[in-house]
């Protein structure tokens, strides 16, 4: 199991708080910086971690007004800001990259991230996605709110930074291993680090990761690299579902049911063996016992998550249920889709970011019932416009589909950076 060590208290959230991992069998160490958010959410501290490897690495810095809190965790682990000299950024979501751009500025930092992230910084991602948003009953309060206005300086300051290092899929650079797992974003990363898991928001404990919708890949179809045009596997439910049933398939010692829908089974973890040596970076990561270090919820309301890649499955399985549930409202007769939203989410309050977390949400599982010909819309292909009512065509076929999506592609990992 993986060995957690406070070495400094925080609140119950896990804000401000330090922690050193200590991997199962490898012995690795890395250490964990509960970076507060710069405004109120319940979401807890993103967890960014300081991996001492060939490079004195941060993944994940946190947002853009929580500088401070990564500046004076370094300094109790006995480094200066400056020290720093690499950033590796997951996905580019303002509570993870925000405070690259100060960093970079402080420290010289190479900065790496997927090659999708590259070439998305002078995108106005917001703004690109505009019009389909305005069809959308209830969106204007959210147009004004705080939140897009963070969004806007988290893109004005995006602008500012250079990609340093296009990381593709199967990239190995001393220890660290990528791995390219779009669906929540279309830039998402997984790295390995020894038995250690950098997960990002791919895989997270306790919650459920935010799936992309899959019209998206049509907005910004001419703004990415050549190989990802022609045909959307990064954007949308099913392909975060690729990517978790890719990662699923890693978990050696339990891996996941051949059936996705069954219920997810949890890895045994063998004892502890710190004399363990570390693996070669010329081989391959071994994939025994990977233990899971995620960007939220690590640690929440005074207790520890720990998860291993088992999760993945799990989270595969939130989701079909969440298709049987909406084709459950559906049963009782057509709905718009604001109506459908607000059936589904019935017990929560949804206003403003709430709305609209909750409305995308719908959306990414309804593209994947229109593809698997379970629902259809009165008007074809227009699943967004106002009054548009959304059927149910008295199949499900969703599960089956789901069960056997192929992984995202494992491609041959790169030579080691030299």
């Amino acid at each position: 199991m993986l060995e957690p060590e406070i070495l400094k208290q925080g609140d119950e959230s896990g804000n401000r708080m330090i922690i050193k991992y200590t991997a199962p069998a490898s012995g690795a160490a890395v250490w964990a910086l509960g970076i507060p958010q710069a405004w109120e959410t319940p979401l807890g501290p993103t967890w960014c971690y300081l991996v001492e490897d060939e490079q004195l690495t941060v993944i994940d810095p946190g947002c853009h007004g929580s500088e401070q809190h990564l500046s004076e965790g370094l300094e109790y682990l006995g480094y200066s800001l400056n020290a720093v000299q690499r950033i590796v950024v997951t996905h580019g979501h303002m509570d993870h990259d925000g405070g690259c751009l100060s960093v970079v500025k402080a420290s010289g930092a190479e900065l790496w991230a997927h090659e999708i992230y590259g070439s998305l910084l002078l995108e106005d991602r917001w703004e690109r996605e505009t019009s389909w948003r305005q069809q959308i009953t209830g969106f204007q309060a959210f147009e004004n709110s705080e939140t897009v206005e963070r969004v806007k300086e988290h893109h004005h300051r995006s602008r500012q930074l250079t990609l340093d290092r296009k990381v593709t899929d199967g990239l190995r650079s001393g220890n660290l291993t990528y791995y390219y797992t779009p669906g929540h974003s279309p830039d998402e990363l997984c790295i390995q680090f020894h038995n250690l898991m950098f997960t990002g928001d791919h895989i997270l404990p306790q919650i459920t990761p935010h799936p992309s919708v899959a019209r998206s890949h049509a907005t910004f179809r001419s703004s990415l690299p050549q190989p990802y045009r022609t045909t959307n596997h990064i954007y949308g439910l099913k392909a975060m579902l690729r990517s978790l049933l890719r990662v699923a398939a890693m978990n050696t010692t339990n891996p996941p049911p051949n059936n996705a829908n069954t219920t997810a089974m949890h890895a045994n973890h063998p004892p502890n063996n710190a004399n363990t040596a570390a693996r070669n970076p010329s081989q391959p990561p071994n994939n025994a016992n990977i233990a899971v270090l995620p960007a939220h919820r690590a640690y929440y309301r005074g207790q520890f998550n720990l998860v291993g890649l088992e999760r993945a499955t799990e989270i595969v399985q939130h989701h079909i249920t969440r298709c049987h549930d909406l084709l459950n409202i559906l049963k009782q007769g057509p709905r718009d889709l604001v109506s459908l939203t607000r059936d589904h989410f019935s017990h929560r309050e949804l206003a403003d970011s709430n709305f609209f977390l909750a409305l995308t949400e719908v959306i990414s599982h309804l593209e994947l019932l229109q593809e698997t010909g379970d629902i259809t819309t009165t008007t074809p292909q227009a699943l967004l416009q106002p009054n548009n009512k959304i059927h149910w065509n008295g199949t499900e076929s969703f599960p089956n589909f789901i069960t056997n999506l192929a992984p995202q592609p494992t491609t041959t990992p790169h030579p080691p950076i030299p």
